[in-house]
């Protein structure tokens, strides 16, 4: 790979940190960061903001990236029309899905330490 200095032009070695003609520092080649396959896990978690009832149904679409609007139609279409399956279903994951945790503000930064205080070298 052939580099180049971006002062003057001239064509470097590739290990060179100054430039032989004008002497500008050379800047470390920027090499991207390995890339990780990661999976993005959702946890079924009722969202404190967005909710109706108690978050069952906002959850639900958040985890699974649906339309928060057909996941209620279809919870009121199986109570209606269920024999209540959807209110059952409805007061179960109520039970079991955990309720999202608060947001803190994020902590302030610290202030400087002062420096110590001169002592005289001993002799």
């Amino acid at each position: 790979m052939a580099v180049f200095c971006r002062n003057c032009g001239k064509s470097l070695a590739d290990d060179a940190r100054f430039c032989s003609g004008c002497g500008a520092q050379m800047q470390p080649p920027v090499v991207p960061p390995p890339y990780y396959a990661t999976q993005s896990v959702t946890r079924l978690v009722r969202p404190r903001m967005g909710r109706m009832i108690a978050g069952v149904c906002q959850g639900l679409a958040n985890a699974y990236a649906w339309d928060v609007v057909w996941v209620r139609v279809i919870t009121v279409l199986l109570t209606v029309f269920g024999g209540g399956s959807g209110l059952l279903a409805y007061i179960i994951f109520w039970i079991v899905m955990p309720e999202e945790s608060l947001a803190l503000p994020p902590m302030p930064p610290m202030p400087p330490m002062p420096p110590p205080p001169y002592t005289p070298p001993s002799q």
